[in-house]
């Protein structure tokens, strides 16, 4: 009688243990997501959202990950103010998040505070503050991966190709004086100060060299400026919409009518959807500079199952680079062939090439950022005409040809 309730006794917890392993491995991976949900990069945050909703409910409904499904867990990060992304990865983290994907978080301190941890931390943050870390300690930050280029390739990139605008369009700049405008934060100051010591070095003059802080509403006395010294070249480095917005329907408002000769141009901001809705007509013939990601069948593939779960386009660069660095770490998960093996997920993630919609991503090994180039992560030049951004180079993104803007009357 013993015996029989023995065996009984093994049976039941045989039993137990399988069901409780088996709910162990339905448990969602679970992907922790810090995102500006909020505050004045929120149409971007929107898109970053969107798109890594639609990457795991296509790959649920495609069984899942490793026969596992996901689930994600977000964090408003806001307007990248350090303390508040600081306490979002602390409360991912303790969530027991498997991997962090964003398309920007950054305030400079997002690579300490998800680099203390193990899980792979991917980051469209473009600044050199997140990628210099991985570079002077990569045993300690191994697990920080930025899926595009640094900050100064902007200024790099602007000390080449804004010179080129000029025979483009048929008009000869009046002079070689150039102003530079840059707000206080880190990701435009690098560029700007990079395209600064470029430009001075092929013998023009920086007439305006003008760092601001955030939230500026009346540009009157920087344009008072451009006024009296009628620079050829504007330059204008600000990450807020808002502030971008203000200067280019300022700008419009004091030269749409009597002119001006110059070109203006922007970094990055123009991609952020808010802008060209809260810029409208005056941003006709601005030119920006920003990624790829709005081409290809790839991407027109991508834009039916968008518009077919959202019923509105893509918008913006981080409706598809946020969806390619998804694809990148399950990729590496799939060939890893576990979740959880971070170090053997990001050694597959530093060693594949993977062709995504903004890219071919191939990532540096000194300090784990997207390699720049034509056929890698492009830096793509645009120039707004009807409310929309066009393409206008390098050759293989190109649509047409540059236009002049409507202030220059020459």
């Amino acid at each position: 009688m013993r015996c029989s309730n023995c065996w009984t006794a093994i049976i039941l917890a045989l039993a137990v243990g399988c069901l409780a392993g088996g709910a162990v491995a339905e448990e969602p991976i679970l992907i922790g997501t810090p995102l500006p949900l909020t505050g004045p990069y929120a149409s971007d945050g929107e898109q970053m959202k969107m798109a890594l909703e639609l990457a795991v409910a296509e790959k649920n409904a495609a069984g899942g990950l490793l026969g596992r499904k996901l689930e994600l867990k977000f964090g408003d990060v806001g307007g990248l103010e350090a303390e508040k992304i600081k306490a979002v990865g602390e409360r991912l983290i303790g969530a027991g998040v498997d991997v962090v994907i964003t398309g920007y978080d950054d305030g400079g301190v997002d690579t300490k505070v998800f680099g203390q941890y193990d899980v792979p931390y991917l980051h469209g943050n473009a600044m050199t503050l997140c990628t210099e870390p991985v570079a002077q300690n990569f045993e300690k930050y191994w697990n920080c991966f930025q899926y595009t280029y640094n900050d100064k390739d902007y200024g790099v990139d602007a000390a080449v190709h804004l010179f080129e605008v000029p025979p483009q369009i048929g008009w000869k700049p009046p002079n070689k004086k150039i102003a530079v405008i840059k707000v206080d934060y880190a990701y435009n100051v690098m560029p700007a100060d990079e395209f600064a010591r470029r430009v001075e070095k092929q013998g023009y003059e920086v007439v305006i060299n003008e760092t601001t802080q955030f939230g500026v509403a009346e540009w009157g006395p920087i344009l008072s400026r451009i006024e009296s010294t009628q620079p050829a070249f504007v330059t204008f480095w600000n990450l807020d919409p808002t502030d971008a917005a203000r200067f280019i329907k300022q700008f419009s408002d004091r030269f749409g009518d009597e002119g001006i000769d110059a070109l203006v141009y922007m970094q990055y901001t123009p991609s952020i959807p808010e802008f060209l809705e809260l810029a409208g007509k005056a941003a006709e013939g601005l030119i920006w500079v920003g990624s790829a990601g709005n081409s290809g069948p790839k991407f027109e593939d991508y834009k039916k199952r968008w518009v077919a779960q959202f019923k509105k386009d893509p918008a913006g660069l981080y409706a598809v680079a946020t969806r390619d660095a998804f694809d990148i770490w399950a990729q590496a998960v799939e060939r890893a062939g576990c979740v959880d093996c971070y170090r053997e997920v990001a050694r597959h993630m530093r060693e594949a090439t993977y062709e995504g919609m903004a890219a071919t991503y191939v990532f540096n090994p000194l300090d784990q950022s997207a390699l720049l180039g034509e056929y890698l992560m492009p830096l793509v030049w645009y120039q707004i005409w009807e409310g929309k951004s066009v393409p206008m180079g390098p050759k293989r993104f190109k649509q047409t040809n540059y236009r002049k803007p409507p202030w220059i009357k020459k």
